[in-house]
């Protein structure tokens, strides 16, 4: 039977600004495990993978009952989703591919659906990702990478800057990019393969070399406000609501 859409949750042990941090216990779980039980939860995926360099996440994977694969050291989430689809019958046979952020443990279901769903609707696009409406306060931060569309929801751009300028900040709708990808699989064997380009090493956002090479970024705009885990401090922010 081919699966037709893949989850796949890219997962590594040596993160540089929170060592560890998949294997976390956030309550009586690893932050991998709360990842992964909420994708189960969408009902779109034909199949769900854990995909790793390290063999402490692959055990972790088998214990929370979680397909895993093995990959070598990569620089990126979505480069290590590649080197999964060049090597695995299973996501070769596949239509779509799903990249979730592992650090990511409460992304609404709704959300990953809304960016298949948009992706299926045109034809002409390669990828999807997602957007959620944020204020000027929030906007200003450099951490949070924000995105411009056209009226067709096409991505234009993604920057740490503020986008789009106005002299007027307040009265402009400011969109903070949510960092979750789907892809048609045909179109990952190409991304393989393209040069990295001067947007994205300066902005240094993987994002940008898709549009830079003349593909199109479909976006979809939700209702959902992401609880990212980069350093140990964020715990506290999510712990709450995982716990609950």
């Amino acid at each position: 039977m081919k699966n037709k859409i893949i989850g796949i949750i890219p997962a590594r042990y040596n993160s540089s600004r929170f060592f560890g941090k998949m294997l976390y216990k956030i309550g009586s779980k690893t932050l991998l495990e709360h990842t992964f039980e909420n994708a189960k939860k969408c009902s779109l995926f034909d199949c769900l993978y854990v995909v790793t360099e390290d063999e402490v996440i692959k055990k972790e994977a088998i214990k929370i009952n979680a397909k895993c694969l093995m990959t070598k050291t990569c620089s990126s989430g979505t480069g290590r989703i590649i080197e999964a689809l060049s090597e695995n019958q299973d996501l070769k046979k596949s239509e779509i591919i799903v990249n979730i952020q592992g650090d990511h443990p409460r992304i609404k279901n709704s959300t990953i659906e809304e960016c298949i769903k948009i992706l299926q609707k045109d034809k002409t696009a390669n990828c999807s990702t997602a957007v959620v409406q944020i204020d000027f306060e929030m906007a200003k931060n450099e951490n949070i990478v924000k995105c411009v569309m056209d009226k067709n929801q096409n991505a234009l751009y993604f920057s740490r800057s503020l986008i789009p300028y106005s002299k007027k900040p307040d009265k402009i709708s400011y969109f903070y990019h949510i960092g979750l990808y789907v892809y048609r699989t045909e179109f990952l064997y190409q991304l393989g393969f393209l040069k990295d380009g001067y947007l994205q090493k300066a902005e240094d956002l993987e994002q940008l070399k898709i549009l830079e090479n003349g593909y199109k970024i479909k976006v979809a705009i939700v209702d959902d406000m992401p609880y990212g885990i980069d350093v140990k401090d964020d715990v506290k922010k999510v712990e709450k609501i995982l716990c609950q």
